[in-house]
């Protein structure tokens, strides 16, 4: 006899992504495949030769940006996987932003094309940019599945804030100093330096436990019916 299950309603998994997520990866994609137009035309012949990787690389966002689209509007079909397509399209930028807009766009412009430099670290910003939209986007049609990730979410918020200013604070200011007034090692300093990493530590290790069972809270595994 086959004993059936009814699923819990908060545990069902739509693979129909809202309109209105599919409308912004459509906009964002179309962003990125038409920054990557000017960089494949100067690097054809404007740097004084073929840039074989500036070219490369935003051939493969433009690529990646078509392909994403098609995704957005439905001709290609990913079900569930919405959020691996944004996240798809996220990675190529990061890559392109890395080696073919910081390493080779910034090495062919050099100082020999001060009309172009600026646009260097624009083109950096816009990527990043858009890395942080589709990561969003992908976040977004994960956590809309069911509204238990989103309290998890809260409380990784919860404990990842703070290591975040932290980090600011660091960033801005310096790490704190173990010396004191004397140029000394002070044994005080350096105890709470060594308790404030353990505590702060321990912060990053729960909220990326809480982060990353959201995401698996919202995608739920798919188990086979069993035989009684």
């Amino acid at each position: 006899m086959t004993q059936k299950t009814t699923p819990n309603p908060d545990q069902r998994v739509s693979e129909s992504t809202p309109k209105g997520l599919c409308t912004l990866a459509m906009l964002l994609s179309l962003i990125a495949g038409l920054s990557a137009l000017p960089w494949m035309y100067l690097a054809i012949g404007r740097f004084g030769g073929f840039a074989w990787g500036l070219f490369g690389f935003e051939f493969i966002v433009l690529l990646g940006a078509i392909m994403t689209i098609f995704v957005a509007i439905g001709r290609v079909r990913v079900g569930a996987a919405f959020p691996m397509a944004m996240a798809c399209m996220g990675g190529t930028l990061l890559v392109t932003s890395v080696f073919g807009i910081h390493v080779d766009a910034r090495n062919v412009v050099g100082t020999n094309h001060p009309d172009i430099a600026p646009w260097v670290n624009r083109t950096l910003m816009l990527y990043l940019a858009l890395i942080a939209g589709f990561s969003l986007l992908a976040m977004l049609d994960v956590y809309r599945r069911t509204a238990q990730a989103w309290g998890l979410v809260l409380r990784a918020a919860m404990f990842l804030i703070p290591v975040l200013a932290v980090l600011v604070y660091v960033r801005s200011r310096g790490m704190p100093s173990i010396t004191d007034a004397s140029g000394e090692l002070s044994v005080v300093s350096m105890i709470g330096v060594i308790l404030g990493g353990l505590f702060f530590g321990i912060l990053l290790s729960v909220g990326g436990h809480f982060l990353i069972r959201s995401f698996e809270v919202a995608m739920p595994e798919k188990t086979a019916p069993q035989d009684a």
